[in-house]
């Protein structure tokens, strides 16, 4: 069985449902694929795409992204319920969003651990990938989870990273000798949001930056994610969000990004790899790729 990944495929572009259809129907019947969230804001279209690559693989894994739990009519009450709606339709469908163990036959079976999250805001200190940026828009006021991301209004102390974290906590107990793979759509430390260099260099951000005033760091991830990929000891860990590809190693778990992003992100050059299409992580006949 081969384990591929793929995040932020946003079908609602016409250009991204049809690279999701031309997916092998047969190539894949026997493997895993992992899906790191954002498919679309529309459920019914969140749910086709997810049916059309369910039917291409034998096992598909899923925790949602915000543009998932956007609320754009009355359908739903606020952004938690629709995700309730959405794991339990997941459920009833053959969709992981729970850990399983896979290739259990092959030399190197291992643990999917899927790892539902939110992000920190600088409010929240420690837990938040916050850094200043100058000249930002303290508010975000240009990121449309401000507008489209409902919490419950009566609950007001709702903190979303950590109501998230802690569905994972019955993960977080199992105990597994097998190598784990998680995943989270959120980003999990500061470092993911650089180069190579692991850190911001400001000479590039003033030359490609087309929005001076929004602070990607406020809306990146958590650290609740990162204390959560310890705790399982995972070897390599999978996400999304950000639209640009990664794939390094940090004290010693391999951080994978692997998005299809939007159609002028991949003109403009800054989604890459994608190309190639899926990316193999794990093959259990073989280990690592």
């Amino acid at each position: 069985m081969r384990i591929y990944s793929i995040s932020d495929i946003h079908i609602d572009f016409t250009e991204n449902a049809q690279w999701i259809k031309q997916i092998s129907e047969k190539k894949f019947k026997q493997d895993t694929l992992i899906f790191a969230g954002d498919a679309a804001h529309d459920l019914q279209m969140l749910q086709n795409g997810l049916l059309q690559l369910r039917s291409k693989f034998q096992n598909i894994f899923f925790v949602p992204g915000n543009h998932d739990l956007w609320i754009h009519n009355s359908d739903w009450n606020d952004s938690l319920e629709k995700f309730e709606a959405l794991i339990t339709w997941c459920y009833e469908q053959g969709i992981y969003t729970i850990p399983k163990k896979v290739g259990l036959n092959d030399p190197y079976p291992l643990r999917i651990v899927p790892l539902f999250s939110w992000y920190s805001g600088p409010e929240n200190g420690a837990d938040s990938l916050y850094l200043k940026k100058p000249g930002e828009d303290p508010q975000n006021r240009m990121w449309s989870d401000n507008y489209y991301i409902r919490w419950p209004q009566n609950d007001t102390d709702f903190h979303a990273p950590s109501y998230f974290a802690a569905l994972n906590e019955n993960a977080l107990m199992e105990q597994s000798e097998l190598p784990v793979l998680s995943f989270s759509h959120f980003l999990p430390r500061q470092e993911m949001m650089f180069g190579e260099s692991l850190k911001p260099d400001p000479e590039k951000i003033r030359k490609f930056d087309r929005n001076p005033q929004f602070n990607f760091s406020r809306v990146a991830g958590s650290n609740y994610i990162e204390k959560q990929i310890r705790q399982l000891n995972s070897v390599v860990h999978l996400y999304g969000h950000q639209h640009i590809n990664r794939d390094r190693v940090l004290d010693g778990v391999r951080y994978v990004a692997h998005c299809l992003g939007y159609p002028k992100e991949r003109s403009w050059g800054m989604v890459k790899g994608i190309e190639r299409g899926l990316k193999r992580i794990w093959d259990t006949e073989k280990g690592m790729c």
